[in-house]
């Protein structure tokens, strides 16, 4: 991503007016290729994505694509600083480490 231009990386929790309306939102959030990770959650907020846009002005762009979505009642961004740890294998080594 990062040589492609797209270094920023923002992290919204989705407020829904339902949570019927989850798998519907889901089906949304799925048709913008900027969401490469979204969760259905419990706790303060329904989903929770992650973004990878070019910048602040492309994040605020994809933002007020998600809050479009009906059934979407508010989001709440947090910008990442740095990614620290993304090994999608470190825990699976740890676990065959143990065995």
């Amino acid at each position: 991503y990062e040589k492609m231009g797209y270094s920023f990386i923002a992290h919204i929790g989705v407020y829904l007016d339902k949570t019927n309306l989850t798998q519907n939102v889901i089906a949304e959030l799925g048709k913008i290729a900027n969401i490469t990770v979204a969760y259905i959650t419990a706790g303060k907020y329904n989903i929770f994505c992650k973004v990878r846009a070019r910048d602040t002005n492309h994040a605020k762009e994809i933002i007020f694509q998600i809050d479009a979505i009906e059934g979407v009642s508010r989001t709440e961004t947090m910008i990442s600083l740095e990614e620290s740890i993304n090994d999608k294998k470190r825990m699976m080594h740890a676990i065959f480490r143990d065995m």
